[in-house]
């Protein structure tokens, strides 16, 4: 159960005139045995261009975004990165400070906040729709706060049998599926929603 964080200019225990819920979603392409990098490399490159597809056009779905250190340095290698203040983007790292040059207020945050304090700041500035974009310490923080929504995994015909598992430490949590599609030959979309 989503508990109200607090509205600032609130005072403690009045409700806000409405809140809207702000949906979290986690986004990830794995192999077929759970891993979301192949063996030690980093990022998705093993993902198909059906993927590809599939992951530009449902970004467009999302007003903010929050990733991991990792994540977000690959996509910037990969050239697929481009917050806006209108696509808002919050990379979770251990050390904030060493990304102040490139940081840009509205659109690209760095922060070592906890889940839940990045998630009211975001739906505190009008975010209605978030993808959380991994990678594996991202989902497991988010997933043991219980503020993920639904999850949309694509999943490639590929066996690695080691890299980065899609959560980074043991959990338990029930999902009940949505929908699932064929990307292109042998990509599967599975779209599930979080039990609580």
């Amino acid at each position: 159960m989503r508990h109200h964080l607090g509205t600032p200019g609130l005072a403690p225990g009045a409700a806000p005139a409405s809140v809207v819920h702000m949906r979290i979603t986690l986004i990830a392409v794995q192999s077929l045995d759970g891993f979301i990098t192949r063996h030690g490399t980093p990022g998705a490159g093993f993902a198909s261009a059906a993927d590809g597809r599939h992951f530009r056009a449902a970004l467009r779905e999302f007003d903010c975004g929050v990733m991991g250190r990792a994540t977000y340095e690959e996509a910037c290698v990969g050239g697929t990165f481009s917050p806006t203040p209108a696509r808002r983007r919050v990379v979770l790292t251990r050390t904030p400070e060493r990304f102040a040059a490139v940081a840009v207020p509205g659109a690209l945050e760095f922060t070592d906040a906890a889940p839940a304090e990045i998630t009211a700041r975001l739906q505190a500035g009008g975010g209605r729709a978030c993808a959380l974009l991994g990678g594996a310490q991202v989902h497991r923080l988010y997933l043991a706060a219980e503020l993920v929504d639904e999850l949309w995994l694509t999943v490639e015909p590929r066996l690695f049998g080691t890299g980065t598992p899609m959560l980074a430490t043991p959990a338990d949590v029930r999902l009940r599926l949505l929908t699932h599609e064929p990307l292109g030959d042998d990509v599967l979309l599975l779209k599930y929603t979080v039990q609580r």
